[in-house]
């Protein structure tokens, strides 16, 4: 048996989480930072814990009330679009024309929305907890409509911070004339991350440590566990799901077998997809006794804020696959594409949330 515990990262200075991408201080001028990945999340869970959980399940940005209450934000899905200035609309599949042909193989479809005029643009920034969950339950129509009804975040709520260092030999002593600059990235005050943790119940009740690395260059942050925080609610009217139609959103990035391709549940075919350009991952697998860590690797993820469009055979199999029932669990909410034990699995990539589509 297991039990979830959420707990919220806040950076205590800026931030310097690198993609993994080789970097040479005497040859490149130039590091950049990135938004940390699950493997980044799942390394500070364990350190807060002194150990590992069954599974984490993150990170997912948040912002802390006064009151101490936090409120998740996902990144704004790449099926709603802004039309013009003050309109956005939610693609939805529309039948490729006769004759038509992609590269894709597996996708008949495209996305277009009802009502504009073929210039949408990706929306971008973020949505709330409680707007996420107006989107999967499918009330984000196809039609264009005025962008001021959804609460959005327009912006990252971080700033690029430029660091000049110099590099060092490898008995760490100075590399004369060796600068380079270094980026990192600062949260506006208030914001952290969230993450959840799967804990198997012989562990009982556990204090998180107070204050763990998070990222390179010994920055910290401190822990705290998050009550009442929860990913948003599928639909759960008995009418969801009709025709079988099933919106995978991407909530944490994926490393999946096939790239960009989503495992395919038995039974279902993918209709359409909006997928953003892909990102560099770096992962490792821990060393011995806290060392070094082995088997460093590039991946390139399918990005948070993606959707796929899955078509099952009636609504009641796309319900038991997304929602799960009385002997399995569902999609909705847990890291999917890869076997249980995987540790890309257990690390949180490719955390999804189900929806429908029209």
């Amino acid at each position: 048996m297991t039990r979830s515990v959420w707990l919220a990262f806040t950076p205590r200075d800026s931030l310097f989480i690198r993609d993994g991408r080789v970097f040479d201080a005497g040859a490149d001028n130039v590091a950049r930072a990135v938004w940390p990945s699950p493997s980044t999340i799942a390394g500070a869970v364990g350190a807060a814990f002194g150990r590992e959980p069954v599974e984490v399940r993150g990170p997912g940005l948040a912002r802390r009330s006064r009151r101490g209450r936090w409120t998740p934000y996902f990144r704004t899905p790449a099926d709603v679009v802004a039309v013009g200035e003050h309109e956005v609309a939610r693609l939805s599949p529309r039948d490729m024309p006769e004759g038509s042909t992609t590269d894709l193989g597996v996708v008949r479809s495209w996305l277009g929305a009802t009502g504009s005029v073929g210039m949408e643009q990706r929306w971008g920034g973020w949505l709330p907890g409680d707007e996420m969950r107006r989107y999967l339950a499918g009330e984000l129509t196809a039609r264009v409509t005025p962008a001021g009804g959804i609460r959005h975040l327009d912006q990252d709520p971080a700033q690029t911070e430029p660091h000049v260092g110099l590099a060092r030999t490898e008995n760490r002593t100075a590399r004369t004339g060796f600068l380079y600059q270094a980026a990192h990235l600062r949260l506006a005050e208030g914001w952290g991350f969230l993450a959840e943790c799967v804990l198997p119940d012989d562990w009982g009740e556990v204090e998180p440590r107070r204050s763990v690395q998070f990222g390179g260059r010994g920055r910290q942050a401190w822990v705290e566990v998050a009550d009442a925080v929860r990913w948003p609610a599928p639909p759960s009217d008995e009418r969801a799901f009709s025709g079988g139609r099933v919106a995978v959103y991407v909530a944490t990035p994926a490393l999946w077998p096939e790239g960009w391709r989503i495992p395919t549940p038995e039974g279902a075919e993918l209709v359409t997809a909006a997928v953003g350009d892909a990102e560099p991952v770096a992962t490792a697998t821990p060393g011995p006794r806290g060392g070094r860590p082995n088997n460093r690797m590039l991946r390139w993820a399918v990005p948070a804020g993606s959707v796929y469009c899955l078509r099952f055979a009636d609504a009641a199999t796309a319900r038991a696959w997304a929602l799960g029932g009385a002997h399995a669990p569902g999609a909705h909410g847990t890291a999917y594409g890869r076997e249980r034990e995987n540790r890309l699995r257990t690390a949180g990539f490719g955390v999804v949330l189900t929806g429908v589509w029209t």
